[in-house]
């Protein structure tokens, strides 16, 4: 049985959007290489999929969902492998994909998957997101 899908509010984007956008280009390849790092683990590895969740993120998939490395690959997130556009907004990020959004975050340990299995979903809130974060 699938949970509904959360949504990932505008607001909080919206203020991590106008905080502060003079990230590096590190930082942005940075995000992106997590980004593509966590869907190739939800091709061939699931828990490296789930080592790249933010602690948020894999706890609100646990406590719904059983252990991350038996349910990450039944979420409804696109197969995506193409990064379109990188977004780095101090330390937060969003990543378009050929087939997905994903949304990541900063920690000291690297940069953490918050949302994947984003899709556009009006102005108030803008993306309703599979796997996400409380």
């Amino acid at each position: 049985m699938r949970r509904p899908r959360g949504i990932v509010s505008a607001a909080l984007f919206t203020l991590v959007a106008t905080a502060c956008s003079g990230a590096g280009t590190s930082e942005t390849d940075d995000a992106e290489e997590a980004a593509l790092a966590f869907y190739e683990g939800l091709r061939s590895r699931p828990a490296d999929a789930c080592a790249l969740l933010a602690p948020g993120t894999l706890q609100e998939l646990e406590s719904s969902e059983g252990p991350c490395a038996d349910s990450i690959d039944k979420q409804e997130i696109p197969d995506a492998s193409a990064v379109a556009h990188v977004d780095v907004y101090g330390k937060q990020a969003m990543v378009e994909l050929d087939e997905d959004v994903a949304f990541l975050a900063h920690f000291s340990a690297g940069w953490k998957v918050t949302a994947a299995g984003c899709v556009a979903n009006g102005e108030r809130h803008p993306y309703e997101c599979s796997v996400k974060g409380s």
